[in-house]
């Protein structure tokens, strides 16, 4: 085992441990309704990921390309929800939420610190780039298939939003799917600058 992966290892489970952590503690608090937060959903998932990576590296030479691929998906899709709060949510709800959304309670480790060694780890530490050309396509499903299940929901009336754009019943379709693509494009966008990271590392 080399210098990177020991570093990638205590990454992982330093993330792991702190993003299950409050993501049960946001269970206890909310009941079902934690899990119609895209944030948490995507915390748990890197977390997920995070221990399959660490059990890789604990038990062999190199992690596969499938635990990879799944590296990224998540971390595309926890740095997302860090862009997601600087780029709309924030401005949406005004500039002085800022400290709140990222370095407050739940939200410093959620949207702030998870994301943020997620892609450290991601880039510099794990392994060397094997992504193909689809694979920034491929990182868009986990968030459609939660647009999916969120938009149903909110059909269902079972929640509501939890995300302004969600809301369907207070705002026209056409709002809804614009927002839903503009989450699409930061994705994919998110994607196609991971992978060029990785390639371009030494």
């Amino acid at each position: 085992m080399n210098k990177k992966q020991k570093i990638a290892i205590g990454i992982n489970i330093f993330t792991a441990i702190t993003q299950l952590v409050v993501s049960s503690i946001l269970i206890i608090r909310r009941g079902f309704a934690a899990f119609g937060y895209y944030t948490m959903d995507s915390n748990i998932f890197a977390a997920v990921t995070s221990i399959f990576l660490i059990i890789s590296l604990l038990t062999k030479k190199e992690v596969s390309e499938r635990i990879h691929n799944f590296r990224y998906y998540s971390t595309c899709c926890v740095t997302l929800t860090f862009l997601v709060v600087i780029t709309i949510l924030v401005p949406m709800d005004g500039w002085h939420t800022l400290p709140n959304r990222l370095f407050m309670g739940t939200d410093l480790w959620l949207h702030t610190v998870g994301p943020l060694l997620n892609i450290v780890s991601f880039i510099f530490f794990e392994r060397e780039n094997t992504l193909s050309k689809k694979q920034p396509l491929l990182a868009i499903i986990p968030t459609i298939i939660y647009a999916i299940f969120a938009i149903i929901l909110n059909l269902l009336k079972v929640i509501d939003g939890p995300y302004f754009f969600l809301k369907i019943y207070e705002q026209p379709i056409w709002e809804v799917i614009m927002w839903l693509v503009i989450i699409g494009i930061l994705v994919f966008i998110i994607a196609f600058l991971l992978k060029k990271a990785t390639s371009t590392k030494k």
